[in-house]
């Protein structure tokens, strides 16, 4: 038996889609100043406060993680969210040890999909958004 759709999980589990997508929201909202941070980090002239800022973007992201765990959401999207976070903080590690990293890359793509994903599960007056705005 094939899991459960996106869709069909959050109907059956709108508290766990509800704290997925705030999870979800906040770790999307800090891509901008990881992003900001991983590239002041870069190897060549030292730029101030980028090892701060990383570390203070990866903590925030291990809280996100572990927050995410003590959740216990068994759902594919919940699987592919953590695995993101992991990818974000391993981004943010490479960063703060001076290593050449690339930055966030296409998991930080994703990790916006998946949020867009959760979103069009909510019901709006009883209602799917997908129903309720078409094209969305």
């Amino acid at each position: 038996m094939d899991p459960p759709s996106v869709a069909e999980w959050a109907r059956a589990n709108p508290a766990g889609r509800d704290a997925l997508l705030a999870l979800t929201e906040r770790a999307a909202a800090l891509q901008p100043a990881a992003e900001a941070a991983i590239q002041r980090c870069r190897p060549g002239p030292e730029q101030p406060g980028g090892a701060q800022d990383a570390a203070a973007a990866r903590d925030a992201y291990r809280f996100l993680a572990d927050h995410l765990r003590a959740l216990g959401l068994q759902a594919p999207v919940a699987a592919e969210v953590a695995g993101l976070l992991d990818r974000h903080l391993e981004a943010l590690e490479l960063a703060l040890a001076g290593s050449a990293a690339e930055g966030l890359g296409p998991a930080a793509g994703r990790l916006v999909g998946a949020r867009d994903l959760l979103r069009r599960t909510v019901a709006i007056g009883g209602r799917p958004v997908s129903d309720v705005t078409p094209g969305v």
